[in-house]
């Protein structure tokens, strides 16, 4: 009875340890599989879908029917021009001085915010509405761009200007990306100054700061100029007031001064794009424009109270008629425009030395005047700013 009983036990503890050894095998594989799940992610890209790329846009496919020229070609085209048009008085003129025109084909917005300077804009979508600022003469060169290869307002406005009968038409495909790759500055209007200038824009740390410069003579800057400008005569600007541009060089700078035949903005910006600013805008229009547009100034102009920051110099300004009085009568003629505004006429006998040159160093061009120091100089610029500088 006892060895039956032992035989039992005996039974029963090996079943026991069978069963349990039987039973931890097969709960040891979840036990590890279990830790490995806690301590790695699971893979399941398996189950994403990739995402497609973005295609690129593709280039506009030349026409057989057009004439295209490309950034090199622009650039000389420009050069040969200069950038001043005292004839122009409003964006929607183009330079009548230029043998060319040159029309943005985008949007209205997009040419405030930046355009080729001398550009007028005729957006491709309101050719028929604007086409009237296209010049009469059918043979004059036009020059159509928009926003680069892939965009084909520029070719589609050419097609349009030669279905009313324009000859000597080309298409500026690479348009303004190439423009601005090449280093050129760009030019804007007042409505994307004026938005610059206000409180949205000026007092919101998220927007991006910028810097206006006015380019004109201290004396009419003193008097009126636009909100938050800098002043930054370009004839100092290079030896007392390159200090005043930011040290970020890709802040944004517009440079402005005495309109569309002034040339000092675009002296100014000529400098900035030297020192490697590479964010620089010409409000070419300048102040004349500004003020048209009955848009704000500051400045003593504006004042009730009187503060003439000229006292104690000498007028010798003299008007237009005692201007010609003067010649007829056998007067010196110096000229203190720029040589690219030269390129607008001249004076018959006058000598050009641009006031830069003059004020740089009087006593260098002492020689070009008369030896006779009892003869009449009389001395012009553009706009009358100059002229007392450079006595």
């Amino acid at each position: 009875m006892v060895k039956k009983t032992m035989l039992a036990g005996l039974i029963f503890s090996v079943g026991i340890v069978i069963a349990g050894c039987g039973t931890g095998e097969y709960l040891a594989k979840p036990n590890s599989n279990a830790a490995a799940d806690f301590n790695q992610k699971a893979d399941l890209s398996i189950y994403k879908v990739a995402e497609e790329a973005t295609p690129e846009k593709e280039a506009v496919p030349l026409k057989d029917n057009l004439t295209y020229v490309d950034t090199e070609y622009m650039m000389r085209l420009k050069a040969s021009e200069g950038e001043v048009s005292p004839a122009r008085k409003t964006y929607d003129q183009f330079p009548s001085e230029w043998d060319f025109v040159i029309v943005d084909s985008r949007p209205q917005a997009v040419f405030h915010e930046g355009h080729i300077n001398g550009a007028i804009n005729i957006p491709d979508s309101q050719f028929d509405q604007f086409a009237s600022l296209l010049p009469e003469d059918k043979n004059k060169l036009l020059i159509f761009y928009c926003g680069g290869v892939t965009c084909e307002l520029s070719s589609s406005s050419a097609e349009k200007a030669i279905k009313l009968g324009y000859k000597n038409i080309k298409v500026y495909q690479e348009g303004l990306p190439e423009w601005k790759k090449a280093g050129n500055y760009l030019a804007v209007t007042a409505p994307y100054v004026k938005e610059l200038i206000m409180d949205a824009n000026v007092s919101r740390d998220d927007k991006p700061p910028f810097v206006i410069l006015d380019a004109r003579p201290y004396k009419i800057y003193f008097e009126s100029h636009i909100p938050n400008a800098v002043f930054a005569d370009d004839t100092l600007f290079a030896q007392k007031y390159i200090g005043i541009a930011p040290a970020d060089k890709k802040t944004e700078i517009i440079v402005y001064c005495g309109g569309f035949g002034c040339h000092k903005s675009h002296a100014v910006a000529e400098e900035l794009l030297k020192k490697g600013y590479s964010n620089v805008k010409v409000y070419s229009g300048g102040l004349p424009d500004w003020t048209a547009k009955s848009l704000p100034t500051f400045g003593t102009a504006n004042s009730d109270g009187s503060f003439n920051v000229a006292e104690g110099q000498v007028n010798r300004g003299i008007n237009p008629e005692e201007f010609m009085n003067k010649i007829s009568a056998g007067a010196f003629i110096l000229d203190v425009r720029s040589k690219d505004e030269t390129k607008a006429g001249v004076f018959k006998g006058s000598l050009n030395i641009p006031d830069s040159i003059i004020l740089a160093d009087p006593a260098a061009i002492a020689s070009q005047l008369p030896k006779d120091k009892n003869a009449v100089i009389v001395i012009h610029c553009a706009s009358g700013a100059r002229g007392p500088l450079a006595l």
